[in-house]
């Protein structure tokens, strides 16, 4: 199809007059005349397929899908602080458990220290290499308060 057709034919099927470039061009083109004959034939077979009565909706259809509109509106950020009572439970819940974990590992540390603070010969061998024992018995003969 040729760029003229092409430019000019929507206003052509809607039915638009005065396109003189466009007719003449008609005339003188078998093809476009063909192809323009083809989708004239196309339109008006969508033409009939629209119906012939405006189709309105069932009394109160407006009012249900305003209602289920409403129901499904986002909530508020705030919504968020307003806790479910399960929720809520188990929150608490989890919480109790984290102390009492906590709680147990710091009297579990506590009891190693039970006889006082740690002295330095403790700390040293500790922090003494294992590959080299000997290390840490002449640090500590040789340790001056």
């Amino acid at each position: 199809m040729h760029q003229v057709i092409l430019d000019r034919l929507e206003e052509h099927l809607s039915g638009s007059l005065g396109l003189r470039e466009f007719t003449a061009h008609l005339e003188t083109c078998a093809e476009c005349r063909a192809e323009v004959r083809e989708m004239q034939e196309l339109s008006s077979a969508f033409v009939a397929l629209r119906a012939t009565e405006q189709v309105m909706p069932q009394p109160g259809f407006y009012a249900r899908l305003t209602e289920l509109l409403e129901g499904q509106k986002a909530r508020p950020i705030w919504g968020l602080f307003r806790l479910d009572p399960a929720f809520g439970k188990r929150v608490a819940f989890a919480s109790l458990m984290t102390l009492t974990i906590l709680g147990s590992f710091l009297i579990t540390r506590e009891t190693e220290y039970s006889a006082g603070p740690p002295t330095p010969e403790m700390i040293m061998a500790q922090q003494a290499p294992a590959e080299n024992p000997d290390s840490m018995l002449a640090t500590l003969v040789t340790f001056e308060p």
